[in-house]
């Protein structure tokens, strides 16, 4: 993979700062009481959202176990300069050709308007096409949740979103957590997904077969996007995956994360971009333990405030 580190100019009304400057310092963080093996935990919920916390922490009580609730960056409020600060700005050299999505302000009623346009135009910040305000909302909370983690200096998290059903007893993680330390090595493993794959609206399992189009990374035609590799009876190493409800991170795996995203930007969402992490190593589990919980209302495509 080609990386570019595009630089920062003021041109067309737009005028760019960097991604971190974005990512929050937690002043409020709390005990938790998680599963052997991990240091942290932490639940992304939205301040309106706070039914959507109570439920999760029913899923969890019955196992001993209190997450950290961050107050999730509500993308929905966030100025159109923070958009066009975290957004990939293109430039000469990137692959042009896909659509995008475009955050601008109306010179003439200053009302902001997303613009659908084809990605080419240097200087100019997009995001994937029909990017809703959430998606980058949810992606600067994953970030700023791993940012702590790298600052506490834990060795390995556990991140979740607010909608997802433990259907196993999730202290069976620690054990698999050994296993990967054992067949694999602490160093050569990054994440650990709890969840098979995503479950659609009747349990049934989607999984991707590629990556969206990026400008400044090539994703046609790699393998990697489909590895299916079983290392037992109960994990695999995986390729391209949908959801993002529950992760187990090593702190290797964060430290790739955070550097990604400080020199690619937003683009796509989170998800689909895991996966185009260069060296990223993926785990999941073979069966569900911790999921998505079916038929829940997605807070990244809704304006709801």
């Amino acid at each position: 993979m080609n990386l570019f580190f595009p630089f920062f100019v003021l041109i067309s009304s737009f005028c760019f700062g960097e991604l971190h400057d974005h990512l929050r310092i937690l002043n409020d963080k709390t005990e938790v009481r998680t599963i052997r093996n991990v240091d942290y935990m932490y639940v992304i919920n939205l301040d309106h959202r706070e039914k959507k916390y109570q439920l999760t922490l029913e899923e969890f009580a019955p196992y001993g176990i209190l997450p950290y609730r961050f107050s999730a960056v509500n993308g929905w409020k966030l100025p159109i300069e923070t958009l066009w600060d975290v957004s990939l700005v293109f430039q000469k050299g990137m692959r042009p050709g896909g659509m995008g999505t475009v955050y601008r302000i109306d010179p003439v009623n200053g009302k902001e308007y997303a613009s659908h346009e084809i990605v080419e135009v240097e200087g100019t910040p997009y995001v994937c096409h029909c990017s809703a305000r959430g998606m980058i909302g949810c992606i600067l909370s994953h970030l700023t949740v791993i940012k702590d983690s790298l600052n506490s200096g834990y060795d390995v998290v556990w991140i979740c979103e607010d909608d997802v059903e433990v259907v196993k007893d999730p202290h069976i993680l620690s054990d698999y957590i050994d296993q990967l330390d054992q067949l694999e090595g602490r160093e050569n493993w990054d994440v650990l997904f709890t969840f098979r794959d995503y479950r659609g609206p009747e349990g049934q399992y989607y999984i991707p077969y590629g990556a969206n189009y990026r400008p400044n990374i090539e994703t046609r035609c790699q393998e990697k996007f489909n590895i299916n590799r079983p290392i037992s009876s109960d994990l695999r190493q995986a390729g391209s995956r949908f959801g993002t409800q529950s992760m187990i991170w090593t702190k290797r795996g964060m430290e790739k994360v955070l550097r990604y995203y400080e020199n690619y930007k937003i683009f796509i969402p989170y998800d689909l971009d895991i996966v185009l992490i260069p060296d990223i190593r993926i785990y999941s589990v073979m069966e569900d333990v911790v999921t998505n919980k079916l038929n829940v209302q997605s807070d990244l495509g809704s304006s709801e405030r």
